[in-house]
């Protein structure tokens, strides 16, 4: 049920966090009067976000302390999210309460903080998710952090106007994040392969779907890809402590 739990929250944060910078650069270049009636949903994610953030860390409080993300002040990363939060809710408050005022240049401001934070986020995310479990090397966890912010921006497709330009990516980007994990990561998931495949295929094949079955497939494979990423936070604790998992 926890793994369960995991996938949600997970699922959610990838679709809030890469919201936050794919929906404000999308908007920007539509008329001002489809960004006024959208205006209203970077905020709203962002706190769904934070709620999902505080619940996941709160259900993993060991990990978070060992890799300095509990307290956020402990630590360098925990530090650049206490500034970029404040600054990104406020960009979004401002899209919120100025809508018919903000010009199309607020709008790829906003989203400037919103990639700044969703790098920072997946970052801290690769952290808790290696916990007291094995660890990746420098050059892989930086890789394996962009990787899990693409896959974001891949899973706002579902909420952004346009076609999905990220999905394509997004659905290489995926078996990728998977095969770069430490090897026992990637050995303790084999039965996590169809999970990962079905999210895969959904956003490979996004762009080239009906309209309307076009957003459901996204949000469906963002729910299986986190699955999978609740799957792996599961497979790190049992590699770290077997008799307690």
């Amino acid at each position: 049920m926890k793994t369960g739990l995991d996938g949600l929250l997970l699922g959610g944060l990838l679709l809030a966090w890469g919201t936050q910078a794919l929906l404000p650069w999308r908007l920007a270049g539509l008329p001002a009067e489809i960004r006024r009636s959208r205006a209203w949903l970077p905020l709203a994610l962002m706190v769904a976000g934070a709620l999902a953030a505080f619940i996941h860390v709160q259900a993993h409080p060991d990990a978070a302390v060992v890799q300095g993300l509990y307290p956020l002040r402990a630590s360098n990363l925990g530090r650049i999210l206490m500034i970029l939060f404040p600054a990104l809710a406020l960009a979004d408050s401002l899209l919120a309460a100025g809508r018919r005022s903000v010009e199309a240049a607020g709008w790829r401001i906003a989203a400037g903080f919103g990639l700044a934070f969703l790098l920072a986020a997946s970052w801290a995310l690769e952290l808790l998710r290696v916990g007291e479990g094995p660890a990746s090397g420098p050059v892989a966890l930086v890789a394996l952090a962009l990787l899990r912010s693409l896959i974001s921006l891949g899973a706002a497709e579902a909420l952004a106007p346009g076609r999905p330009l990220f999905a394509l990516a997004t659905g290489l980007a995926l078996p990728l994040h998977a095969l770069l994990l430490p090897a026992t990561l990637t050995h303790a998931l084999h039965g996590q392969w169809l999970t990962l495949g079905a999210a895969a295929l959904l956003f490979l094949g996004a762009r080239w779907l009906p309209g309307s079955l076009r957003r459901p497939a996204l949000l469906a494979a963002t729910l299986l890809a986190g699955f999978y990423f609740g799957e792996v936070v599961k497979a790190s604790q049992v590699v770290a402590s077997p008799g307690e998992v």
